[in-house]
C-alpha cells in the first residue's frame, strides 16, 4: 500500500470509535467516489488524427513526384486519379489498415490486368512510405498496412509485340524523311524511341562509329534515359551513320538551342506520342502489319539477335540492360537457330 493511502487511514483513526477496517472499508468507498467523477473528465485529450490520404497525395505531388522520371510520374498520377483517390482519398492516413487496401484490391482488379493492380498498390505503397518516413504525420506506423500480406492477382505475362525483320525493312522503305531516318535509328540500334528522340548532335561520334546515350526526350523537354545503365554506347552501323549524315545536311534538321538531331519547326524534340498516332500507326495500317508501338522495334531487334545466335550477353549489352536476368526475363522465350541447331546436331547423335 502507498504511503499517502497509509497516512489517510492514520488520519481516520485518529477519530474515536473507528477501527483500522472501517477506517479502510470508508476510504475505499472515497476513492470509489472519486474514480467514477474522473470517468467523465478528459484530461489533454489527444486530437484525433484528421490528415487524409488525399492531402498526403497532394503533399507527395509536390515534393516528391517533381523527383520522378516523367513516364513513372504520369503513371502514378494516372494511379491517383482513376483508382487511389476515388476509392481510398477520404480516409485518414493513420485509420487505413491491410483490410481496407486488399478490399481495394478486390474492388480493382475485376477491370484491370494482374500487373496494372500490382502497380497501383506499389504506388499507394510509395506515398504512405514518404509520409511516414518524412513524419508528415504524426502517429503513423511503418507498418500500418502489411503490403507484403495483401493477396495479390498474378502478373500474367502477355506476349510482347514485335516486328519482325521484315516487317521493320517494309516499315523502313515505306516511310518518309525524317521518319525513315528515326525508324533506322530504331532498328539498328534497339534504342527506345525517348531515345532516339533525344539524341543530340553531340551524341554521335562519327569517327568511331558509335552512338551515345546520353538523353531522354519526353513531352518536348530533355531528361535523363530510363537508368544509368541504360546511358552506354551502342555502336553504329554504316547504314545508320550514312543516314544520320544525310539528315544532318538536308532540310529536315534544324539548327537549335537543345542541338537535337530530330526536331520539330518550334525546334523541340518530336513528340513519340505524335509520331506514333500520326505516323506509325497510319503506316502499319496501310502495310497490313500488326497493331504495334516503337517499343516493338526494340523487341524485334531483340527477337533477331537472339535468332542470329547471339549470346544473350551481348543481347544485354545492345539493349543496356543493368542485369542479364532481366534480358532473360523479356526474351527467355525466343529460340533461337544457334539453339535450334544445336538440338538437331544432338538429335542427329541420340537418333539412329
Amino acid at each position: 500500500m502507498s504511503d499517502g493511502t497509509e497516512k489517510s487511514i492514520e488520519r481516520f483513526k485518529a477519530f474515536p470509535g473507528l477501527s483500522e477496517r472501517a477506517a479502510r472499508a470508508e476510504l475505499q468507498q472515497i476513492l470509489a467516489k472519486v474514480n467514477e467523477a474522473n470517468k467523465s473528465i478528459v484530461v489533454n485529450p489527444t486530437r484525433k488524427n484528421t490528415v487524409t490520404l488525399a492531402m498526403i497525395a497532394d503533399k507527395w505531388r509536390a515534393l516528391i513526384a517533381p523527383q520522378q522520371k516523367p513516364r513513372g510520374r504520369a503513371a502514378a498520377e494516372s494511379h491517383l486519379k482513376a483508382h487511389i483517390l476515388p476509392r481510398l482519398g477520404h480516409y485518414t492516413v493513420t485509420d487505413l489498415s491491410t483490410e481496407i487496401v486488399q478490399k481495394f484490391v478486390r474492388e480493382i482488379q475485376a477491370g484491370l490486368s494482374g500487373k496494372t493492380v500490382v502497380n497501383v498498390i506499389s504506388t499507394l505503397r510509395t506515398i504512405l512510405y514518404h509520409a511516414q518516413q518524412q513524419q508528415w504525420v504524426e502517429g503513423l506506423e511503418q507498418d500500418a498496412v502489411r503490403f507484403g500480406s495483401l493477396i495479390l492477382p498474378e502478373r500474367v505475362k502477355e506476349p510482347r509485340p514485335f516486328l519482325t525483320a521484315r516487317e521493320i525493312k517494309r516499315l523502313i522503305k515505306a516511310a518518309k524523311e525524317p521518319f525513315k531516318t528515326i525508324l533506322l535509328c530504331l532498328a539498328s540500334t534497339g534504342m527506345r524511341i525517348n531515345e532516339v528522340l533525344g539524341l543530340r548532335v553531340e551524341d554521335v561520334d562519327f569517327k568511331e562509329k558509335v552512338v551515345r546515350v546520353t538523353k531522354s526526350a519526353y513531352k518536348g523537354k530533355l531528361g535523363t534515359p530510363k537508368s544509368k545503365a541504360s546511358m552506354a554506347p551502342v555502336p553504329m552501323c554504316t547504314a545508320l551513320a550514312r543516314a544520320l549524315k544525310k539528315h544532318l545536311r538536308s532540310k529536315h534538321y534544324r539548327e537549335n538551342p537543345l542541338g537535337v538531331i530530330f526536331n520539330n519547326q518550334n525546334g523541340r524534340p518530336y513528340s513519340d506520342n505524335k509520331l506514333r498516332v500520326y505516323k506509325l500507326h497510319p503506316l502499319t495500317k496501310k502495310l497490313a502489319i500488326k497493331h504495334c508501338g516503337f517499343h516493338a522495334f526494340r523487341h524485334g531487334v531483340a527477337s533477331e539477335l537472339i535468332d542470329a545466335g547471339a549470346p544473350i550477353t551481348v543481347v544485354r549489352d545492345q539493349l543496356r540492360h543493368s542485369d542479364v536476368r532481366t534480358t532473360l526475363d523479356l526474351y527467355g522465350h525466343v529460340v533461337g537457330n544457334a539453339q535450334r541447331k544445336a538440338v538437331e546436331g544432338l538429335a542427329k547423335k541420340l537418333v539412329a
